[in-house]
Formats: structure tokens, sequence, C-alpha cells
């Protein structure tokens, strides 16, 4: 069959139209969804004041909080993802690793809540403390956010899965545990191969031997660090794919589960915004592996 040229004009027209209010849509629910809910803490700097940069990057956060994304309301209690985004513990990318991140897992009925937690500068165990609020947060709440209390999650970007790595190994409680986590292109390694400006702000200028032995997180793992899911490329120069490796052997070596995907290309920092061209891949296989857990 052929169409006139005007009446393939109208479809196309049509088409774009449609695509457009289709995107509006997906927006809408992404906004329209969004809570806060600000997290205990005993130990803000009101010194400080928080600031936004000019790609939505926070720094200075004082007062901890969730972006909570709850998908279309469900009978079915949802997996759920703490996202903690990157910013090598100077900001926190909240666009890039964080909404973007929730307007992907919405799609898939997955429950987000991007975390906006406090930068150490100097204080080195400040940002945990927050994650570890933040998951029992999540855990106390899952009845009233439909949230699977068996499949509640985290995943960390860059520095920010360096804190995620952190919940997954340092956890306080039970409660505070993590089921799984999703590491993409972390900060793992606080020796030579790791980022330098992030183990500088976390640990401080005079670092010491045991700092670095401490938040070396591969020297964390045992036998009850959750399952895990690893992502990373081999050509990023900013953070050594060897955090990655490592961490996956240090895994592999205590018998947890784990699955690593390293990619030949892509860099650092693609996140969920950027598209590079294993995203498919990527999604395809992050998408599989969370499907999977029980």
């Amino acid at each position: 069959m052929r169409c006139s040229h005007s009446a393939s004009s109208s479809i196309i027209s049509n088409m774009k139209r449609n695509l457009v209010l289709s995107i509006l849509f997906c927006c809408s629910l992404v906004v329209a969804a969004q809570k806060v809910v600000y997290l205990p803490t005993h130990d803000s700097d009101t010194t400080r004041q928080e600031r936004v940069g000019r790609y939505g990057e926070i720094y200075d956060i004082t007062h901890p909080r969730l972006d909570l994304y709850l998908p279309a309301a469900s009978s079915e209690p949802r997996m759920a993802l703490l996202v903690c985004p990157g910013g090598a513990y100077e900001y926190v990318s909240v666009s890039n690793e964080g909404r973007a991140v929730a307007q992907w897992a919405m799609q898939h009925n997955i429950v987000v809540a991007v975390l906006k937690y406090r930068l150490p500068a100097g204080r080195e165990d400040v940002p945990l403390e927050d994650a570890q609020a933040a998951m029992l947060m999540l855990r106390d709440s899952a009845e009233q956010w439909h949230i699977d209390q068996q499949r509640i999650g985290v995943m960390g970007f860059s520095a920010g899965g360096h804190l995620a790595g952190s919940l997954l190994t340092k956890y306080a409680s039970a409660q505070s545990r993590p089921d799984f986590g999703v590491l993409i292109y972390p900060v793992l390694s606080m020796q030579d191969d790791t980022h330098k400006k992030t183990r500088r702000l976390l640990l401080g200028e005079d670092f010491t031997p045991q700092q670095v032995a401490r938040w070396d997180l591969k020297r964390s793992v045992d036998k009850n660090t959750p399952p895990c899911f690893i992502a990373a490329c081999q050509d990023d120069k900013a953070v050594p794919v060897s955090n990655s490796v490592d961490f996956y052997t240090a895994l592999t070596r205590v018998g947890v589960s784990a699955e690593l995907l390293i990619m030949p290309t892509g860099g650092h920092g693609w996140g969920f915004e950027r598209e590079i061209p294993q995203t498919a891949l990527f999604r395809q296989a992050l998408l599989q592996w969370l499907s999977e857990l029980r």
C-alpha cells in the first residue's frame, strides 16, 4: 500500500506529537511521584550552605534526605533501590546518577530512593551513617511504600559506589544490610589505583595506612556480603577497572554470588543519562540480574 505525500506527512506529524506526549507523560510520572524524606542526623554542619551547580549537582549538603520515586500503585510489594550518586565525595550528582535512574527503574516497577548524603569534609564516617539511616528508613516504611522487605538493594556510582560498597561490607545491623548491591564504575580501592580526589576528600590530606586499610573495601568482603552486580569500562581513565575486578575477585573467593560486566569502551560517568555504545547491553544485563534475585 502507498500513502500520498500529504497523508504521510500527517502520519509522521501525529507520530511526533504522540512521541512528545509520551515523553512528557513519562517525565510527569517521575516528578509527580517524588517525595522528599529527611533522615535523622546528630552531626549537621550548619556553617556550610547547600548549593546547586550548573548541572544540578549538590554541594555542601547539611540535611541528608531521600528523594523517593514510587511507581504506580501496585497490590504486590516491589523491589527497591537506594541510589547513591557519585561526585568524588565533593558533590552529589543527582541528575545523571539519580533522577535518570528513577526514570528507568519506574518503568520496571522498581521503587527508587535517591540519597542526598552529607559529604565527608574530614568526617569519614558521615556518608556511611546517612546510607545506614536511609536503609533503615526503607525497611521501616516498606509496608507504606509497598516495598518487598527481601529485595531492598543499594546502587552506587563512582564515589557513590564506594559509599554503596561501604554499606554492603560495613552495615551496622541486619536491618541496615542491603539484600544486594549494584556498583557502577565504582571507587572501591584506597590503594594507588584509587580515584585520588575521592580518597583525599574522604580521608583528608594526611591520611594514615590504617584509614587506607579501613576503607579499601575488598578487605572488608566476607561470606555475609550481599550478592553484587558490578559494571565498568576498560577505558575508564578516572577510576581504574582494577577497582571492580579486585572487588569481584574478593567476592568470589568467599563464595558470594556476583556478576562482573567489563565493557571495552565508555569511559567514566555515563550513568543513566548519557548513552555509550554498550548502554543497551548494560541495561539488559542489569535487568536480567535483578529479575533473577531471590
